[in-house]
Formats: structure tokens, C-alpha cells, sequence
């Protein structure tokens, strides 16, 4: 009898053993994937050149990124600031099945390229032989001396700031007589829906949607470019400038950036919808 009972309780064992193991195969992923990311950057050796991607990994993935590639200009791993000595991907956050790692890639380019480019995908080359194309949002890579091109000494900027909630501002102080004239997003989706832009000083705080444009400045006379995130899952990597620009008093053209950032925070939850909308697999958690 007693042997019975030990063979009985074997196999629930071992039943209990491959469901387990059934369920987390059903859980893995065929490959990582990545958040979307609206990201702008160039490919200038001497500024903004360094690109954080963010994806979704399983736990048990040893594998690491080689290199990716975005038209003609492909991407290197790099240590970034807090992992300095590695340039393997590292792991921000675990979940069930999951990690969400990051790895940092400096860009070049193998073209002489005078125009931006936009993407929404990338080729991901694996050290263990695997490549796949990401979908990763929308990345804009802007030629070599893009940020140089303009003057920004009519507008200056002696402040600015931001907090973990997703908020900004900037300040710009006019050095002489001008007139703001456009305030541009770089994005071909309105990413603008995401945030509510104000803007303060000359005329009373209002949307930018509602703002008369221009706006003329005397000397020393300061507006604020607010940024607040409306979403309240913050699971999308933003690094993009917001360019202002307009014409001095004499007409001279003058251009500055409020550049702003937001880093991704993901939570289980997140991890199963991002999962299901990549890959049309409901999660079984």
C-alpha cells in the first residue's frame, strides 16, 4: 500500500513538474522586444551621438547585443554612466519571466547623409547569432553639426530642470530685441497629445496650441517652456529637443532647443500588454 501511495505521489509530481515547465515555456519570448522610444540624436562624434535603447528580455537570455543598424548608420555598444566598464546589456528590472535591460550604442555613419532620418524599425544583431528587426518607435537621426547650424545667442537659456514625474521647464532670456516665430516637435506622430506644453512671461501662461505666435521680446525680457506628461504609464523612453526659433530685431535668425528627457518605468503589468501588443499573445498572468 505504502508503495502505492509513492508511486501516486511520483507522478503528481512529475505532472505538477511539466505543467510548470509548459507554463513558463508558454510565457518566453521567441525574441526581445523593444519599448517604443521617440528619440531624436545625430550622427556628430562630437555631440549627442550616444543612444540608450530599452527592450524586454527573457530572464534566462545570456545572450548580448553586437551591434544594430538603422539605415546607414549603425550602432556600438558602449559603457554609459553607470556602468562604465561593461558594454554588455544590464538589467534595470526583473519580472516573472522578463528583465528589462538597456544597452547604450554610439552611432556612425557610412554616408555623407545632409538630411534627417526617421525610423521605426532597426536590425538587432545577437552574439549568439540571432538577428531580428524591432519595431522601436520613431528615432530621428539628424546629420553632423545639426545643433551647430543656428545661432542661439539672441536666445539664451540660463535655467532649466525637471522632475521624475515627467514634468520640465526651460527658461530663455532675450540678449537683444527678437521674435520668437515657431516653436517645432520633431516627430511625424503628434507627440504633443502625450504632453500639455505651456508657456509663461510675455503673455499670461497658456497651451501652445492657443499661443499667438510671434512673441517679441526685448532685451533681458524671459519666457518658460513648460512640459507635463498627461500619460500616467511612463513605459516610453523620450529624449527629443523642441526648437525655437525666430528673427532678431536687425533679421538675424536665431534658433534654441528645449531639450527634454524621460526614462521608462515598467511595471508587471505593463510587461503584459506591451507583450500582447507586440506580439498579439495574451498573457497567461
Amino acid at each position: 500500500m505504502k508503495e502505492r501511495y509513492f508511486w501516486v505521489a511520483l507522478g503528481l509530481i512529475a505532472i505538477s513538474w511539466i505543467v510548470n515547465s509548459l507554463y513558463a515555456h508558454s510565457n518566453q519570448l521567441e525574441e526581445p522586444i523593444f519599448l517604443d522610444h521617440y528619440i531624436e540624436t545625430t550622427t556628430d562624434e562630437n555631440d549627442h551621438n550616444y543612444v540608450t535603447f530599452y527592450y524586454l528580455a527573457n530572464k534566462n537570455d545570456r545572450s548580448h547585443i553586437n551591434y544594430i543598424r538603422l539605415g546607414d548608420v549603425e550602432g556600438f555598444p558602449q559603457g554609459d554612466y553607470f556602468y562604465t566598464d561593461t558594454t554588455a546589456p544590464h538589467a534595470i528590472d526583473t519580472f516573472r519571466h522578463q528583465e528589462l535591460r538597456s544597452i547604450t550604442v554610439k552611432l556612425r555613419s557610412f554616408s555623407d547623409n545632409t538630411e534627417k532620418q526617421s525610423f521605426n524599425e532597426m536590425a538587432v544583431f545577437y552574439s549568439d547569432g540571432r538577428s531580428s528587426t524591432a519595431a522601436i518607435g520613431e528615432v530621428i537621426i539628424h546629420p553632423n553639426r545639426f545643433y551647430a547650424n543656428d545661432d542661439s545667442r539672441a536666445l539664451e537659456q540660463p535655467s532649466s530642470g525637471g522632475s521624475n514625474d515627467g514634468s520640465s521647464w526651460d527658461t530663455f532670456r532675450a540678449t537683444e530685441p527678437l521674435a520668437i516665430e515657431k516653436i517645432d516637435f520633431p516627430f511625424n506622430e503628434p507627440i504633443e497629445d502625450w504632453f500639455l506644453f505651456t508657456i509663461s512671461g510675455k503673455q499670461t501662461e497658456q497651451p501652445l496650441d492657443s499661443l499667438k505666435l510671434p512673441i517679441h521680446l526685448e532685451k533681458d525680457k524671459s519666457v518658460t517652456l513648460r512640459v507635463d506628461f498627461k500619460e500616467k504609464s511612463f513605459v516610453n523612453p523620450f529624449a527629443f529637443a523642441i526648437r525655437i526659433s525666430g528673427t532678431t530685431a536687425d533679421g538675424k535668425p536665431f534658433t534654441n532647443y528645449a531639450h527634454y528627457n524621460l526614462f521608462p518605468y515598467v511595471t508587471q503589468d505593463d510587461v503584459n500588454r506591451i507583450i500582447e501588443e507586440k506580439t498579439g499573445r495574451v498573457s497567461s498572468e
